[in-house]
């Protein structure tokens, strides 16, 4: 019985490309940032904190906030 609870559970593509999907964004903005530094509101270096940490909501923050209007 216990051997049963320890099985690992079948293997599914999902699993290794849902982190992927959730990643996508969170690179985008910080190739965004790295490319076009000049940012609103805060420093690059911050919005890229933001960025990594921040999930969702950090990326939809810089998207619309702290992103230079100019482009």
């Amino acid at each position: 019985m216990l051997t049963d609870s320890l099985s690992p559970p079948p293997s599914t593509p999902w699993v290794a490309i849902v982190p992927l999907v959730a990643l996508l964004p969170a690179v985008f903005c910080m190739i965004d940032i790295a490319r076009h530094p000049s940012t609103r509101g805060l420093t690059p270096q911050a919005w890229l904190a933001i960025c990594a940490f921040g999930n969702v909501f950090g990326l939809v923050a810089y998207l619309k906030f702290g992103r230079d209007g100019d482009r």
